[in-house]
């Protein structure tokens, strides 16, 4: 391929090197492809199909897929003993990634990785329905989580967690609680024993930080939602299942009175260098009388907005406050496994990016893999391709998102092949449109 003078690219002489990038499974007809599944696929297809060489990798950092789209890139295992959502002692795993020439490490976790899935629990009957209970989910906590991270942080200096697919909605608590190796209190029993914290709880905080201490920790987050209010992790409860309305309110305001102690422990935090807080401002020392008062209230105020409205904190069922609260960056799952798996120089070793998700729409436009992707071609000039079960999105989208051209795979598998065949040729140059 060379350079045209005009800034567009094309290619003569040498095979066409293709970015593929899956963002997620594909829902056929005849049966759900993995990520991993569809990047073989495609892969295969196309190749085939064009002679292009084919750069294959899977941005998938939902629930359950995050280590799985870092495996070939963070090889080192580590099995520990944590808790599972339930309660349970069960067998899970991190990885660590390669060392740096100091000798620094990071660590990876996935949350999901603690649920408690149908079945796994004694108290789960036969036939159960794979979304819990009420109560059972106003009980779930993330206690298994702040023991993996416990474990990780002996080993690495920086510690990524993964929220999605926690199935837990106690706003971080559990985490929190094990950190600062507490075994037992409202932190510990879920969402619904939020209302219960008070101040000495709420001091767990401060004590899971200095455990931390020099270590960096990121959140992973599988969404931009708040912890609290309509479009926050309770509201997006209620909206999945009606039937969960009542608990969603019952979380929304255990989560806020969480919060408000959380930002009481934390309004006076000190702010630079020292400090693992980028949320908190500066505050004066307290003085005497009612102006120090107000100025301790307005503290604690700006310190709950700031955690609470934090895109990300709503993750996990709010496992992204528990981590903000201890000093935790929130960054999109996408983006920190497209920095893993170096996408940065893959996209500019490529002659054109080929990216799969199983239905274009506004969601997948504007999240995920496909913009994150779109954002670094664009800096090259390089052409986006989707293949997507569905296309919803129109063509004015398409192009504010940086896609060239968007193409249906159909319903099921043959359809599938066949059309991946058809554009694979199309954009080789060597045949006429899909």
């Amino acid at each position: 391929m060379t350079r045209a003078t005009d800034g567009t690219r094309t290619w003569h002489n040498r095979a066409m090197r293709l970015l593929l990038a899956v963002a997620e499974p594909l829902a056929l007809t005849d049966g759900t492809l993995s990520a991993s599944e569809a990047r073989d696929l495609v892969a295969t297809v196309w190749g085939a199909a064009s002679g292009a060489l084919v750069d294959a990798c899977v941005l998938d950092p939902g629930a359950d897929g995050f280590l799985r789209a870092l495996a070939e890139h963070v090889t080192d295992e580590v099995v520990t003993v944590a808790r599972d959502t339930r309660g349970r002692d069960v067998p899970v795993t991190f990885r660590l990634g390669p060392a740096s020439p100091g000798g620094a490490r990071t660590a990876y976790v996935e949350a999901a990785a603690l649920r408690a899935t149908v079945g796994s629990a004694l108290t789960d009957p036969p036939g159960a329905s794979a979304h819990p209970d009420q109560g059972d989910l106003g009980a779930r906590t993330s206690y298994g989580v702040g023991q993996v991270v416990a474990q990780a942080a002996r080993l690495a200096s920086r510690v990524v967690v993964a929220t999605g697919g926690l199935g837990a909605h106690d706003a971080g608590a559990g985490l929190v609680a094990a950190l600062a190796g507490a075994g037992d209190g409202p932190l510990t029993r879920g969402g619904t024993a939020l209302g219960e914290a008070g101040r000495a709880d709420a001091a767990q905080v401060l004590a899971a930080r200095e455990h931390l201490a020099g270590t960096e920790l990121v959140g992973a987050v599988d969404s931009d939602l708040p912890l609290l209010g309509l479009h926050g992790t309770n509201g997006a409860l209620a909206d999945a299942d009606p039937a969960l309305a009542a608990l969603g309110q019952e979380l929304e305001r255990a989560h806020g009175h969480w919060a408000h102690e959380v930002s009481r422990a934390l309004a006076h935090v000190p702010t630079g260098p020292a400090s693992r807080s980028l949320l908190a401002g500066p505050t004066a020392p307290p003085g005497p009388g009612a102006r120090a008062a107000a100025g301790a209230a307005q503290s604690v105020r700006e310190t709950s907005r700031a955690l609470t409205a934090l895109p990300g904190a709503g993750a996990g069922g709010g496992l992204g406050f528990g981590l903000a609260a201890l000093g935790a960056r929130l960054l999109p799952g996408t983006a920190v496994v497209a920095d893993v798996v170096g996408l940065d120089a893959r996209v500019a070793a490529a002659d054109l990016a080929v990216v799969v998700v199983d239905a274009l729409d506004a969601s997948a436009v504007h999240d995920g893999a496909l913009p994150e992707v779109a954002r670094r071609a664009a800096a090259l000039g390089l052409p986006v391709v989707v293949l997507a079960r569905e296309v919803l999105a129109g063509r004015r989208e398409q192009a504010a998102a940086g896609i060239s051209g968007a193409y249906e795979l159909g319903r099921d598998l043959s359809a599938a092949r066949a059309r991946v065949g058809r554009v694979a040729r199309t954009w080789s140059g060597s045949a006429p449109g899909a």
